[in-house]
């Protein structure tokens, strides 16, 4: 039986069957998981080489002063360290919301405004606003919101005299490069 001691906590093996711990004063004992062995499935090579990545991303990040000192600022319980903010920033893509086109009528100056939000920070939205039959009308950079960094608006440029089947496509991009795609038939 192994089992290590601390004031707070217990927990370990017991035999090669049980593992042991102590968890809100109870002390919870329950089969050891099976270990599988062999090679490594496609989607388990796979994970393998995206966390591979993000830890040289993280460590990239991690000896620029600048850039720790930025991943710094979103240092939480869960993340101690500006490390574990940069490896979970690579690892999480942003995710654009909502595309909210209740002030986008067709004419030039026209706000549309996109939700989006990442686990660290949406770097910058592209927007792009197609035609019924795929052409693109306009394209462009959405701009953030000096209080709600959430919060993204896109004038338009172009004038749309038929919005009706119209496409507006967001994308948000987060600081390593990944990307978080919404599109919204009008």
């Amino acid at each position: 039986m192994s089992i290590k001691k601390s004031p707070t906590e217990l927990g370990g093996f017991l035999g090669e069957e049980l593992t042991v711990r102590k968890m809100k004063r109870r002390v919870v004992i329950k089969n050891r998981p099976k270990m599988k062995m062999g090679p490594p499935t496609a989607a388990q090579e796979s994970v393998q080489v995206k966390f591979l990545k993000a830890t040289k991303y993280a460590s990239r990040q991690n000896e620029v002063p600048e850039f720790r000192a930025l991943y710094a600022t979103g240092i939480t319980r869960e993340k101690r360290s500006a490390y574990l903010v940069a490896l979970s920033d690579y690892l999480k893509a942003p995710r654009v919301d909502e595309i909210k086109v209740i002030g986008y009528k067709g004419a030039i100056g026209d706000v549309i405004t996109i939700e989006a939000h990442d686990d660290f920070r949406v770097e910058r939205i592209h927007v792009a606003i197609t035609e019924r039959d795929g052409n693109i009308l306009e394209e462009g950079e959405a701009i953030a919101d000096a209080i709600d960094p959430n919060l993204w608006r896109y004038a338009t440029t172009v004038a749309n005299p038929r919005v009706t089947g119209s496409t507006i496509v967001a994308t948000a991009y987060d600081r390593p490069g990944n990307e978080g795609v919404l599109e919204k038939v009008l």
